[in-house]
């Protein structure tokens, strides 16, 4: 493994609310965010809130809509979606694959879900 330039993983790291990510894992010198491939093709049948991270998505393929609080923001192949600490969001996409970068790293048990859509 190099110490500068990491491969997509192979597994998922988690698959659940319709939507799946692969997390690159960590390495001794970046350790103030974490980075993660994810993918929907659908939509959340949830809000989600991150209690801990900033989110920043950078649309690799396919496009889609953020609905974050009140606005919702349609987005497409190299569009970038920022999502603050604690805003309530949710998204949808047809063959959306997006590369999130999470500051602090990404735990799932920072995350609520807040309610249905």
């Amino acid at each position: 493994m190099s110490f500068y330039v990491f491969s997509e993983p192979r597994d998922w790291s988690f698959e659940k609310l319709g939507h799946r990510g692969k997390l690159f894992e960590p390495n001794g010198h970046l350790r103030s965010s974490s980075h993660l491939i994810v993918e929907i093709d659908g939509r959340l049948p949830a809000w989600l809130r991150q209690l801990e991270c900033d989110f920043v998505y950078y649309i690799l393929d396919g496009e889609g809509t953020f609905l974050i609080e009140d606005r919702k923001e349609h987005c497409g192949q190299g569009d970038l979606v920022t999502v603050p600490k604690g805003a309530k969001f949710s998204y949808e996409g047809s063959g959306l694959r997006m590369l999130l970068s999470s500051t602090p790293p990404w735990e799932s048990g920072q995350e609520q879900v807040v309610d249905d859509r």
